[in-house]
Formats: structure tokens, sequence, C-alpha cells
């Protein structure tokens, strides 16, 4: 059963990591905060998305199992049941902040200070939004991870030992809109929207993560082979910039979106899918949005978007007869 605790689909293998040895189970955890970055609970594809990582930036692949292993020794010490551990849900807003704080402040030692006390911060936010949203029947997604990395980059200029300018890699070059596309410009997005997910803008980083999606499912792959297709199909449509298109700036929201409704929240029916591709969509356009929303206060959009079109397109649901929730 799926849930708001428990919001992803469980790998076959989930209800015998209670039986592995200590140094397995701990390992099997923190390869499953990976794949929880794309909302799986596989410790096979976390291990390929952990590859995936280190082979675009090993920098970025150590702050991100810096942050997991500290947020699941942080749910350990303070007695988070152990199932959830072992799903990776308390590993992987702890990596996704150790990653965001290595691309929006560069790799300093502060870097990894301020990574470690993220890390912590997010187990008991995490817990904190689970039970708010708990009587809507709504998963935390990656709430915790937003609202500790946007505190975290938002105050980081008033601290001379974290701000050293940013990092070159938060600030992506971007073509003038209206500028002409390429081919280049589309393919490049359909993987940068999936690699994106983890913060990385190299197209074969999100090449290799799909590989572990497939791995995790057929459905999950084929939601971000969807999600990344119509996410890349709006930002055209709309005019959107193609060098922001090409890093995967407005589609890696759309992708999440398309593997949360299209695999985990609503029953597996044609309605179902359609919606989910709807809410892509809206996800594309709120991505936008929030951009010039934060920009100017120099703040981050981060998985925003995603939670946000989630949350709404999940309570909407009782008020459409053909639309059901999986649970």
């Amino acid at each position: 059963m799926i849930t708001p605790d428990t919001w992803q689909a469980a790998s076959p293998d989930t209800a015998e990591t209670a039986g592995l040895p200590g140094p397995v189970r701990l390992t099997t955890q923190l390869v499953r905060g990976f794949a929880q970055l794309s909302l799986q609970a596989n410790a096979r594809a976390g291990a390929i998305i952990l590859l995936a990582l280190f082979v675009g930036d090993w920098r970025m692949g150590a702050l991100g199992l810096l942050g997991a292993a500290v947020a699941t020794a942080t749910a350990y010490a303070l007695g988070v049941d152990r199932g959830a551990i072992d799903l990776g849900l308390q590993g992987f807003s702890g990596c996704l902040t150790g990653m965001a704080l290595f691309v929006f402040l560069g790799h300093y030692p502060a870097t990894y200070v301020l990574t470690v006390g993220g890390a912590v911060v997010c187990v008991p936010l995490y817990s904190a939004l689970t039970n708010l949203l708990a009587p809507w029947r709504l998963p935390a997604l990656t709430a915790p991870f937003c609202v500790v990395c946007g505190v975290a980059v938002m105050g980081a200029p008033a601290f001379t030992r974290v701000w050293h300018g940013g990092s070159p890699a938060a600030l992506p070059a971007m073509a003038t809109a209206g500028a002409d596309y390429t081919w280049t410009d589309l393919w490049h997005g359909f993987f940068t929207n999936i690699s994106q997910v983890a913060l990385s803008a190299h197209w074969y980083v999100g090449a290799i993560m799909l590989v572990g999606l497939f791995v995790a499912g057929l459905r999950p792959g084929l939601a971000a082979v969807l999600g990344s297709a119509v996410a890349v199909l709006v930002a055209w449509a709309l005019g959107a910039p193609p060098g922001a298109v090409a890093v995967g700036v407005y589609g890696y929201n759309g992708v999440l979106v398309a593997i949360a409704l299209g695999t985990l929240f609503l029953a597996r029916t044609v309605p179902s899918a359609l919606y989910a591709l709807v809410a892509v969509a809206a996800a594309t356009v709120l991505t936008a949005a929030l951009n010039a929303y934060f920009t100017p206060f120099g703040g981050r959009t981060l998985t925003w978007p995603f939670t946000i079109t989630t949350w709404l397109f999940i309570a909407a649901v009782p008020a459409f007869p053909r639309i059901r929730r999986a649970v």
C-alpha cells in the first residue's frame, strides 16, 4: 500500500532488507536513497544513479553520498521506523541537499559543513511535513529538501566563509528567447530533463539515469520518457530559450510529475495517464513562473514545481469520477 510516508513502489527485494547483514543493509539503504531521487526504492537502480552522478562530477557524487549517509545516521539516532530507512526515504533529501549545495555554492569546505547540517535537519522536517499532510493523504515528496536548501542558499551570502560568489554550475549559459532551435537542443534537453532530477546538466548522466529507471521497472522508465518528451514539447511550443531547454531547466519537474502520478499515486488507467501528462505540462509552465519569482531575491526553484503540481493534482482527484487514486 502506498501511504503518505511510503510513497513509492517498493522493489521486490525491499522486504528482505531487514534480514541482511549490517554493512550490506546500510549500503542498500544508502543506494536506495539515490533511487528515491527518481521516486524508486530499487537498490540496483540507485546504484546506477549513483554511478551516473560520479560520471558527471565526482564531487557531486561525494556530497550526495555524504548527505545521504548523514541523513540516514540521523534517522537511526532519532529512532525513525526502520522500514522507512530501508526504503531510502530518510536519505534522499540529504542526498539532494548535498548535491544542490555543490551546484549553488561550489566545492569548498563550508559546503561539506552545510551538507552535514542540512542533512540532519531534513530528517525531522520530513517527519513534520508527513504528519502535517497526512489528513489530506498527501506525501511530503521533496519539500524538506526544498526548504532546507532554499534557506541555505539564500542565507549563504551573509556568511563570508560560506559564500564565494556561487558556483558557475549554478548559472548555465542560456540562449536568448526566440532563437532558433537545433536538433541537438532538443535531444540534449530530453536527457538533461532526467539528469536535472539530480541537479546535473550533463545529458549522458541523464542517459545513464534512464537506464536505472528501466532497471527499476518498465513503467517508471516509460513515465520518465513521456514526461521528458512532453516537457520538451511544451517548452518548445511556448518559445522557451533553446539553451535553457538544452540543459533541462524546464523539464526535470515534469519528469518527476510523470513518474509520481503515472506510476505511484494514480490508478493505472488511460484517463489517469492523460491526467498525468496534463500535470507534466502544468509543471513545465509552473517551473518558468517560479524561476521568474525566485530570481530577483536569489531564491532557487529547485523541485517546488514538482511538489506543488503533484499535491494539487492529487488533491483534485475526488472531483473527477474518471480519475482514481492508486489506494
